[in-house]
């Protein structure tokens, strides 16, 4: 090609314009990347004082909730809550438990929704790795979409000390199956779940445990 003339200015253009064009679009992804990331660590720390519970009101039954939030970006065709509900330590005493409940917005099936209780697998063991506090956490529960088109319910606890104060009691099978069972009493008393009996636990790695030992004091924890 010539060094001067219509076609080398009209190659360059064309060079020009698609780099400015490639550059917009990278600056533009990555405004964006930082809106969602800008966005979730407000949202992180916003929640900071709705994770904090006195001991008034903890007093009170195990499964009861002590304050519910609506999520921001639940799946289609349900409604998602963060939720602070009353459980029990490893000890015995009365504690706070955080978590998140999805409930489909469609009727309530006679006799109550069924509902999936999910244990989540290790995140961390710190108050931060909470799943509730996660970006994407009905990203994280699989089926989850699934499982809400066909009129199910689900719970899905923190564990204690996750999103609550810590320490978590990681790999605690009594502390974290209690947990499991109060976010089931915790969703049963959701409008549009009605109070149904039937429920499952669902758990892999952490939550594996988690639903074995559910299993194990079930019937004595929540008869």
């Amino acid at each position: 090609l010539p060094r001067e003339g219509p076609t080398m200015r009209k190659l360059s253009m064309k060079v020009i314009v698609g780099d400015r064009s490639r550059a917009f679009r990278i600056a533009s992804g990555l405004l964006a990347t930082c809106q969602i990331l800008l966005f979730a660590s407000q949202q992180a720390r916003a929640q900071t004082a709705f994770y904090q519970a006195s001991e008034q009101e903890i007093a009170g039954a195990p499964g009861t909730l002590i304050r519910q939030e609506p999520m921001f970006g639940a799946p289609d065709g349900a409604s998602a809550y963060r939720v602070l509900y009353r459980s029990t330590s490893p000890d015995g005493r009365p504690i706070a438990v955080s978590g998140v409940i999805i409930v489909p917005t469609g009727p309530v099936p006679e006799g109550g929704r069924p509902i999936v209780a999910w244990a989540h697998p290790t995140t961390g063991i710190v108050p931060r790795c909470a799943p509730s506090l996660a970006i994407f956490i009905f990203q994280q529960i699989a089926g989850s979409r699934q499982l809400l088109d066909r009129g199910y319910a689900i719970a899905a606890t923190d564990y204690p000390g996750l999103g609550t104060p810590g320490p978590h009691p990681y790999l605690v099978g009594n502390s974290e199956a209690r947990a499991v069972i109060d976010s089931v009493r915790a969703a049963r008393s959701f409008p549009n779940v009605g109070n149904g009996d039937r429920y499952t636990v669902w758990g892999h790695s952490q939550g594996g445990q988690a639903a074995l030992f559910t299993g194990l004091i079930a019937k004595s924890y929540a008869p």
